[in-house]
């Protein structure tokens, strides 16, 4: 039975380390740490894919983009978001919006917000109006709001490219 609408969230969290790149929504952050990860380490991007997956039913970011695939070593986490777009209208569907919002609280993210929509939006492959990228600092609580990591969520509606 074909569902009308089709809602998908998705979560990431990395831990920031000294001297590497924090890469957030496709832009390099000015920022005294990064991420160590597989790939870029983009926890937006990751959250996004996540919630793409999620509103196909179709595994998380690890079933499309495994840690062990040499392939996604070193990868740019905007292509895998859009490659779970492609996914998404393959299986008869068409993104309506995407709200996000990362958290960290040592880095200033607001001027880089709609840099981060740009990107999203173009590898989404959808008008800049359907997606909203939030920041948030915690207010100094929790391992993001110290600074020691950055989490992001996202969180996307889908809906028949019938209709």
């Amino acid at each position: 039975m074909e569902q009308p609408f089709r809602i998908g969230s998705g979560h990431d969290v990395h831990g920031l380390f000294a001297g590497h790149t924090l890469v957030l929504g496709g832009v390099v952050v000015p920022s005294p740490s990064g991420f160590d990860t597989h790939s870029d380490g983009d926890v937006l991007s990751h959250a996004l894919v996540d919630a793409l997956a999620g509103a196909i039913a179709d595994g998380d970011l690890g079933t499309h983009f495994p840690e062990d695939d040499p392939a996604a070593q070193d990868a740019r986490s905007l292509d895998f978001v859009g490659h779970l777009a492609g996914l998404v209208r393959a299986a008869g569907y068409e993104i309506a919006n995407v709200d996000t919002f990362v958290v960290l609280g040592t880095t200033k993210l607001r001027p880089h917000l709609e840099a981060m929509r740009i990107n999203l939006s173009d590898a989404l492959g959808v008008d800049l109006s359907q997606v909203s990228v939030k920041a948030r600092s915690n207010d100094g609580f929790g391992d993001a709001g110290t600074g020691r990591a950055c989490e992001a969520w996202a969180t996307v509606l889908i809906y028949p490219a019938s209709a």
